[in-house]
This record gives C-alpha cells, structure tokens and sequence, in this order.
C-alpha cells in the first residue's frame, strides 16, 4: 500500500529496534512472509517485488542533477505519484470543461504527510492548467474508531491508530489545505451543504479514500450520493489505498460493490489497463478506479485528444 501504509504502519505498532520493527512489521502482502537476514538477502528480497523496486527507482532518479519540476510530474518522480495522477487528471479535466477550479479530496488524513503532497501537487497543476485547485482532508483527528462491521478489517486495523497532530499538520499545511476534522457519516453532509455553491464552481475531481474501514468508506462514499451533479466532475478519479491484502468481500473493495450494486447511474470501478501507459509499470495504478456518474449533463463531453480522430492506413 502507499501513503500512511506498509512498514510505516509496523514501525508505529510493534516492539523492537527501527529496523525490526520494519522488517518484521508488514505481513500484508507477503504472502511468504518477512524475516530479517540483512545484508545482500534483504536488499534482493526488496528488489524482487515491483512496488519496492519502483518506489527505489524513483527514489534514485529523483537525485538526477537538473531535473526539472516539469520533468520529475511527467514522469511521476514526485512524492506519492499517485496522488499526482489524479490532481492532474481532475486538472486537466476541469479545464477542458470550463471549469473555473476543482477540488480534490483526502478521506484519512492521519499525521498529513498525503495532505501536504496533495496540497503540493495542486499548486503545480494549478499553475500547469490555469485551473484554481481547492484540497480538503476529512480525519476523525484522535485516530481511528472502533470498527463497526467485520469487513472493517478487525484484524490489520485497531480504534486509536493513526492520530493527528492537528496544530502541528496546520502548521505545515500554511492554509493551502482545509482540514474537517470529526465522523465522516456527519462532517460530509455537512460540508456538502456548507460549500454547495463553492461546489458548482469547483467541483470534486480526484478522491484518495484511505479510512481503512468498509463503514467509513462506506460513509465517505455519500460525497458521491444523490441528485445534485454540479458537485462532481462527470468522471472523479479516485485511489483507494487499503486494497492490497484484502479480497473483494470486506474493506473499501467491499464498500465499491455495495455502492454500485445501489446505483444504476453511477458506477467506481478500477481503470483497466492503466499500468503500461504509467512511466515504469508503478503497482499503484492497480489502485486507481474512477466514478462514472452516466447522468451528469457533462459526461458525453468529449475530451479532445483523447485518443484522436484518424486511424489513416499504414504506408
């Protein structure tokens, strides 16, 4: 998993040394499990497995003397590419709609690190784009609640994990970022109708749902509830963060069925095929779904070049 996930999590969980608790930590996803032997063995076993290899490539091009911004977006040699897809893709598209600005959306901010990538990848797209982005976090602020369903993944996730340092993240955020701090079921109705005309104008693009929960993403998931579709870009990119190790039937997988099985007009799925088009196969573009909301006024707007208008015959 990316953002607050994998050995950060055992490192904030477990007993020991720094380097045992990453290396004993995250059992998830290890299908083999993880013991520490140090030395060439480790760095194999990181090597061997394509998110770690990425994230280490990426690491090592990002320290190429005179790489510009530019360069370091195209190529998602950013912090949390991911998180760079989806502004630029809500960018870019607000823009070939007319649009004045869009919003972006954080569900689980925990300690902020993904917030302020968030809040750092608008300020380039928007420069990019000409497009005025607005980043919104929703967290409950004193870590997470005690779960209320089985699928809420009793077994990786516990109530208390992952607080927030609330005047220290708003420190750093400098107001580039609004944070609503309380149960998601509540503050999303609520911000909903608080900002309904900032909405119209900005409405939401790209959506990181990180609550680790299937009933609070389950809560998260009325931002895409109801009739009003001035609120929304016909098609939201969304990336879920708490797939990896999970199975179709329980955490936010779950909630995605659950809500699609209740619409007709609007569906979340995962984008098909994505890998190959994104610079060095990362696996997070397995994680990257998108809202489709068939009924919006705008949904059959084309995208101009998206895929082009001739297919002449080869010489």
């Amino acid at each position: 998993m990316y953002g607050k996930s994998g050995a950060a999590r055992g490192t904030a969980h477990s007993g020991g040394s720094a380097r045992d608790r990453t290396r004993s930590a995250a059992q998830k996803g290890h299908p083999y499990g993880r013991s520490p032997s140090g030395g060439w063995a480790d760095t194999l076993w990181d090597l061997s497995k394509s998110g770690t290899r990425t994230a280490a490539v990426t690491r090592l091009l990002r320290k190429l003397p005179g790489l510009t911004p530019d360069a370091a977006y195209r190529f998602g040699l950013v912090d949390r590419p991911h998180y760079a897809y989806g502004v630029r893709r809500a960018t870019e598209s607000a823009a070939r709609l007319g649009l004045p600005g869009v919003t972006l959306v954080e569900f689980g901010v925990a300690g902020g690190n993904g917030l302020l990538a968030l809040a750092e990848h608008a300020r380039y797209y928007a420069r990019a784009t000409g497009v005025e982005v607005r980043v919104v976090g929703f967290d409950a602020s004193d870590g997470l609640p005690p779960g209320k369903d089985v699928r809420d993944l009793p077994y990786l996730f516990g109530a208390g994990f992952y607080p927030m340092d609330r005047a220290r993240l708003l420190a750093r955020l400098g107001g580039t970022a609004e944070v609503v701090i309380g149960d998601v079921a509540e503050t999303v109705p609520g911000y909903l109708e608080t900002n309904a005309d900032t909405l119209r104008t900005h409405p939401v693009g790209f959506v990181s749902f990180d609550l680790d929960y299937y009933s609070s993403t389950m809560s998260a998931l009325n931002l895409f509830r109801g009739g009003d579709h001035s609120r929304l870009l016909p098609r939201v990119t969304c990336y879920l963060d708490d797939l990896p190790g999970t199975i179709a039937q329980i955490g936010e997988a779950a909630a995605m069925a659950e809500f699609n099985a209740e619409h007709g007009d609007r569906a979340i799925s995962r984008v098909l095929g994505l890998r190959p088009f994104i610079p060095f196969d990362p696996p997070w573009a397995d994680q990257i779904y998108v809202h489709h909301h068939f009924g919006h006024p705008d949904y059959a707007t084309l995208e101009v070049g998206a895929t082009g208008d001739r297919l002449p015959l080869a010489d």
